[in-house]
Formats: structure tokens, C-alpha cells, sequence
């Protein structure tokens, strides 16, 4: 088995990989709920009014950072259905602080959205912690062992041939 195509493939994965993380920076990630989403606003409809221009412009409000713009959370959030139907929501900021407010006003921007109804008490939480995502650091290991798998399933095919 030739070793330099290994080393080789963990080296360049590696690098290419850290230095992708490194170019984005740290992040950190905040998620919120909303819970008991009426049936008729859950779904695949819940999640098209979730990524609407109006609740994310309304989540930009509620957080105070009307400057960022709807595109720019449209592109650093997600809005997604849980097990129980529930709504949850996701924010990546540079900035922790930043991050749980942004993930508690989208929360709470969409359950602005929902009428009230009796008997369904459609409740939000927000986000009590943001989370760093993996980073320059953790992206150069993850790429690294893919190089290193992608390096020895190379060297083993060349081996055969």
C-alpha cells in the first residue's frame, strides 16, 4: 500500500477543510420552539409561513437588528418540524448573544402569527444558550479523516490494479 497517497489525501482534506472553517470563522448556534402548533399551521405550510419575508423581517425587529436584512437571517437560520409536530427554529451568529436573541425573536415572530384559538395553547420557548458550531479546529479533524478514508480507499484500488 502506497502511504504517500494516505498522507497526501488526510494533508490536502484537511487543509482545504480548515481553511473553509477558517475563511467562515466561529459560529454559534441557538434554537427555540414554538409548541402546539395549531394542525392547520403546522406542517409544510407552517414552514413556508415560517420562512416568509414577514416573520423574518418581524424576528429582525423583535431582536433589534432591523440593519442585518431578511436575506441574511434567511440564509443564517432554519425553521424545521419536530417528532411532536412542533416548530423549531435555528440561528447561527458570529456572536453568542446575538444568536439567542435572533433565535427567540423568530420564535416569537411566528407565534405572532398564529390566532389565538381556544383550547390550544400554542406556547413559545426561547433559546436559553447558543452552542459554537465545530470551527476551524474541528472542521481540519473532520477533514482529515476524510482524507484519511478517501487515502487509503485510493491506495487499496491501486493496490488491486
Amino acid at each position: 500500500m502506497d502511504a504517500r497517497i494516505v498522507v497526501a489525501c488526510t494533508l490536502v482534506l484537511a487543509l482545504v477543510a480548515g481553511g473553509v472553517a477558517l475563511a467562515r470563522g466561529q459560529d454559534y448556534r441557538a434554537r427555540s420552539f414554538v409548541i402546539r402548533v395549531p394542525p392547520d399551521l403546522s406542517g409544510e405550510r407552517g414552514l413556508e409561513r415560517a420562512r416568509s419575508d414577514a416573520v423574518l423581517r418581524r424576528a429582525l425587529v423583535l431582536a433589534g437588528e432591523e440593519g442585518l436584512g431578511v436575506e441574511w437571517l434567511r440564509a443564517r437560520s432554519s425553521a424545521e418540524l419536530t417528532s411532536r409536530q412542533d416548530l423549531s427554529f435555528t440561528v447561527e451568529s458570529p456572536d453568542r448573544e446575538r444568536s439567542i436573541a435572533l433565535a427567540t425573536a423568530y420564535a416569537k415572530a411566528y407565534r405572532a402569527e398564529i390566532p389565538r384559538r381556544a383550547g390550544l395553547t400554542t406556547t413559545g420557548r426561547g433559546a436559553r444558550a447558543a452552542q459554537r458550531t465545530l470551527g476551524p479546529v474541528g472542521w481540519t479533524l473532520l477533514g482529515g479523516a476524510a482524507g484519511l478514508w478517501l487515502g487509503l480507499a485510493l491506495a487499496i484500488l491501486r493496490n488491486r490494479g
